[in-house]
């Protein structure tokens, strides 16, 4: 699933109604992006998928193309699913190469997560709104027993 874009630089310069639409569409890839990472639990740009599958990002597109991982673009960048890297991650498929020691991947996970972009930042990371959802199930789920 892919969503159009319009480039931000281009709205600046556009008329004020193009700029009005830019902003809204903005808004709506925004809040999709968010309802996304609920669902898949959280999205990786590439650069974070292929540090933590220990491949380069060219192998993130190829297993794009390949159907191999799901991918979205929101605001013109690309993201792919958090559960299924995070499957592929567990499997440890490696095509021939030895598994990662568990120092290897704990230095993955720690740069992955250094690699966020604005648009992941600005959700309140990778996972934010999944995490957010399991805080408010929590609670309300807390708030049952209370009462």
């Amino acid at each position: 699933m892919t969503t159009d874009s319009i480039s931000s630089t281009f709205a600046l310069q556009a008329a004020d109604n193009d700029r009005a639409a830019a902003h809204l569409d903005a808004h709506a890839q925004l809040q999709e992006m968010s309802d996304v990472m609920v669902k898949q639990k959280g999205l990786l740009n590439y650069a974070q998928a292929g540090l933590l599958l220990d491949v380069s990002i060219k192998r993130i597109s190829e297993l794009v193309r390949l159907k191999k991982l799901e991918h979205w673009e929101f605001l013109g960048r690309n993201y792919v699913s958090m559960t299924q890297v995070r499957e592929r991650y567990q499997q440890e498929l490696k095509d021939g190469r030895s598994p990662l020691s568990k120092r290897k991947q704990l230095v993955a996970s720690v740069k992955a997560a250094l690699k966020h972009d604005r648009l992941q930042m600005g959700q309140g990371g990778f996972q934010g709104p999944y995490q957010r959802k399991l805080c408010k199930e929590a609670k309300e789920k807390r708030k049952g027993k209370q009462g």
